[in-house]
């Protein structure tokens, strides 16, 4: 399966000496108090998505539609890894942070020297037995603290001053088909990760864990077991075990509600008569909102229900205030879904406010509607 990358390396390499002065892109969202990460300027980029709302917008002016013509290259830095390199940097104090599969390197980001780099241990068959691609796409940090995932299921924390590596922790059995590309996201005292293998049925999770210490403080399966509310939608089977449903790109926060949203991916197998006898197998294709200090799902919706055409729903819940024509904004979630519509929903409650067509061709569903989804 082809993953898109959020970001190109090359993209991150010509801005590189020009995101202290002012690497802009223009929108017309209204940025929220979620917009940007805890203790983060407008010259710094410390979360994926440059914000917690993931807006990937920034409020500096410098670069803009006029002067971005202007941008050349200043230097050049190899990172000595072949595999794919769809991965966000994040920038501190003018050094810019960047990971890949391999390694985690520091390097100034206007001169483009090297700090320091720490090369990451990986068993040999890691990259054969994960799935889709060999790549990571982003990192975490906060007070000087620098978190990443490894290819082969840990999430790790590093001191953003020399590298030194603090913890290493084991999410998940690689070798089981689990991976960990995405990007892990603080909020307050818990780092949470998603994880990555649908494909090897595997069955999806989010987890949180103490970002001091590693620790493992709770576990958020994203398909149904028996007992719990949805578990009818896989038609009485055991396949919610091996059901899918991974969280591989990181998800969003708004701090006034306390909500993180998370995109879930598609189901496993992939023909849902196979699955759940045509059920809707919750909660695959799915956006879940949860508390981050306990993993207890608030709502959810799902957005393609059964998905027999490997319709993730894990691409960014960008969060804005919207006018939905007329009144108060309303405080939404946004979302430019794999099945072919825009959605709009309300993030306090995950109530449809909107779902339009903007694939050119589409053929799965002649229209939304409004009071199922």
């Amino acid at each position: 399966m082809t993953r898109i990358p959020s970001m190109t390396w090359l993209g991150s390499l010509l801005c590189a000496a020009s995101l202290l002065a002012g690497c802009a892109q223009t929108g017309t969202m209204n940025s929220s108090p979620a917009a940007m990460g805890a203790g983060e300027s407008a010259s710094d980029v410390l979360t994926y998505g440059m914000g917690q709302s993931q807006q990937r917008y920034s409020t500096l002016t410098q670069i803009n539609r006029s002067t971005v013509k202007n941008l050349v290259p200043v230097w050049n830095l190899s990172l000595d890894n072949s595999a794919n390199m769809s991965t966000q940097p994040l920038v501190k104090d003018g050094v810019m942070y960047v990971v890949s599969h391999t390694a985690t390197v520091a390097i100034d980001a206007v001169t483009g020297q090297q700090k320091w780099k720490t090369l990451i241990d990986l068993p040999p068959d890691a990259a054969s037995m994960i799935c889709c691609g060999i790549q990571t796409r982003g990192l975490a940090m906060s007070d000087g603290i620098i978190f990443r995932p490894t290819l082969d299921a840990h999430l790790m924390a590093m001191s953003a001053a020399d590298g030194k590596v603090l913890w290493r922790t084991k999410v998940a059995d690689y070798k089981q088909g689990y991976s960990i590309t995405g990007a892990p996201l603080l909020v307050g005292n818990v780092l949470m990760t998603g994880i990555s293998g649908g494909e090897f049925n595997s069955r999806g999770f989010i987890r949180g864990y103490d970002p001091k210490t590693g620790k493992l403080l709770w576990t958020r399966y994203t398909t149904t077991s028996p007992g719990e509310p949805g578990f009818e939608t896989w038609g009485g089977t055991e396949n919610w075990k091996t059901g899918g449903a991974t969280t591989w790109v990181p998800g969003t926060y708004d701090p006034e509600l306390d909500l993180v949203y998370w995109g879930t991916g598609n189901g496993a197998p992939w023909n849902p008569q196979m699955r759940a006898k045509g059920g809707d197998s919750l909660y695959i294709c799915s956006v879940l909102a949860i508390r981050p200090k306990t993993g207890e799902i608030v709502w959810h919706f799902q957005f393609s229900p059964g998905d027999p055409y490997d319709y993730d729903a894990i691409n960014e819940m960008v969060l804005a205030d919207v006018n939905m024509g007329g009144g108060k904004p309303v405080k939404a979630i946004v979302n430019a879904n794999r099945n072919g519509y825009f959605y709009v929903l309300d993030r306090a409650n995950g109530k449809l406010l909107a779902a339009n067509q903007y694939a050119k061709k589409l053929n799965w569903a002649t229209g939304i509607d409004m009071k199922t989804g």
